[in-house]
């Protein structure tokens, strides 16, 4: 299953926003940028309560009223592309189904539990096609096998989190999936537990077993963790790893980019097992490759990671999970770098005028393809991002030394002044460089 068009209006930061690309572009890495409070948690979690449902979203216990966007019921509407292959519908209805789907609920209807299934887009011409009338309860907000999505907060870690949520794991599998994206107070802890229980099975000879040691050779990737850090062990009282420096360390030891990344897959491909069934969940040929789809939303992909991490997430993801389709939000230019095979889009600035839009052309190319000031240099990420006010004044400096000499020579201080000013700001310098040299051809 892929996620091909959405639509949200009036919930939560979002007025109104237009997402839409083809099924061919689907499997990829989707980056959606936007100031501090721009609501790039808000688009992400519209679409996971569109994507868990009415029933299962009430045992959040949330305020839909909060949920409107001053005031207004909201909507959220999506259009999902199934896969033949993996995702089934369910009873008298089992078989494949090729044709579009349509998921559209109404948020904040207070009289009606917060959320409630919406038939069709009010102010929309629905053309029927084979399928496209489905009940989404005979599809992705069904038990059924496939229809795979899962979504992941910006806090993720093992440890720490509010019990309250820790029964919803166990309670509302579909919930589960995404709970991290409703509340900074979800912990991922059954990754753990679930490792420790594949090393008992695998004991046991029970067939889910069989997936620890595809699962370890996975982790254990040369381009996974910095440093050569790797899983050693799994037992009843610890999930160990060796960390770069060679020592022995429980896993939640690990420093906080480490716990982010790994307690997001152990939980990502324990719920791909769940829905596909352990066999399926690994190309059989080849341990470090996930070969099934489905749609992964990520809050702050970037959150606690290395600029060489941040630049390496997406293109580790992207290559170890082939078919599946990810929608992430990021601060990071380097985050976007990925996206040469997905998408860009930008959310308007708190207060402005402005429309959500894809970023496309040169633009995109400098995200994409640039270095971090030409990324910077397109805008996407704001105005007068790259300098201080100190550093302002500076290049100002420079500038006026850099003039000075070309006119009538300088002091030996100015001399060493401008030096200093060249040296701390090299790119700065180079480009006063070029354009002498320029000059003088």
């Amino acid at each position: 299953m892929y996620l091909t068009k959405f639509s949200i209006d009036n919930v939560l930061a979002i007025r109104t926003l237009a997402w839409e690309i083809s099924p061919e572009q689907a499997p990829g890495w989707h980056v959606i940028l936007g100031d501090n409070g721009s609501g790039k948690s808000s688009v992400l979690r519209a679409i996971a309560l569109a994507l868990v449902g009415p029933d299962e979203a009430m045992a959040l216990l949330e305020d839909w009223a909060q949920w409107r966007h001053q005031g207004v019921d909201g909507f959220v509407r999506l259009r999902l592309t199934p896969d033949a292959r993996l995702d089934k519908l369910p009873g008298q209805m089992k078989a494949s189904i090729k044709a579009p789907l349509r998921v559209d609920v109404k948020v904040g209807d207070v009289q009606r539990r917060g959320v409630r299934p919406e038939a069709l887009h009010p102010r929309e011409p629905h053309t029927p096609g084979p399928g496209s009338r489905v009940d989404p309860e005979a599809h992705v907000w069904s038990s059924g096998a496939g229809w795979f999505s899962a979504s992941y907060g910006p806090f993720r870690r093992f440890t720490g989190g509010d019990a309250t949520y820790e029964k919803l794991f166990t309670t509302h599998s579909r919930l589960a999936r995404h709970l991290s994206v409703f509340d900074e107070s979800v912990a991922l802890t059954e990754g753990l537990k679930w490792l420790q229980q594949l090393k008992f099975k695998q004991h046991e000879d029970d067939p889910e077993g069989d997936l620890l040691d595809p699962l370890t050779q996975f982790i254990n990737q040369p381009d996974f963790l910095p440093h050569q850090a790797r899983l050693k062990d799994v037992t009843s009282r610890e999930v160990l790893f060796v960390d770069g420096n060679g020592h022995q360390i429980p896993v939640e030891a690990l420093s906080d980019g480490y716990r982010s990344i790994l307690s997001m897959t152990f939980e990502l491909i324990r719920q791909l097992a769940a829905a596909y069934g352990a066999k399926k969940v690994f190309h059989p040929k080849d341990p470090t490759r996930v070969d099934v789809p489905g749609v992964v939303l990520i809050d702050e992909v970037d959150a606690h990671l290395h600029p060489t991490w941040q630049r390496n997430v997406g293109p580790w993801f992207r290559k170890h999970f082939p078919k599946m389709q990810f929608i992430v939000t990021t601060h990071s230019p380097l985050v976007c770098q990925a996206a040469d095979e997905g998408t860009i889009w930008r959310l308007p600035s708190p207060g402005s005028d402005e429309v959500a839009r894809q970023v496309t052309g040169v633009e995109r190319d400098r995200l994409v393809f640039g270095n971090v000031l030409d990324a910077y240099g397109t805008g996407v990420f704001g105005q007068g991002v790259t300098r201080s006010e100190r550093s302002k004044a500076r290049v100002h400096r420079l500038a006026e030394l850099n003039m000075k000499e070309l006119r009538k020579g300088l002091s030996a201080a100015e001399r060493k002044e401008q030096a200093g000013l060249r040296a701390s700001q090299p790119t700065t310098a180079m480009t006063v460089h070029e354009s002498e040299d320029w000059g003088g051809a």
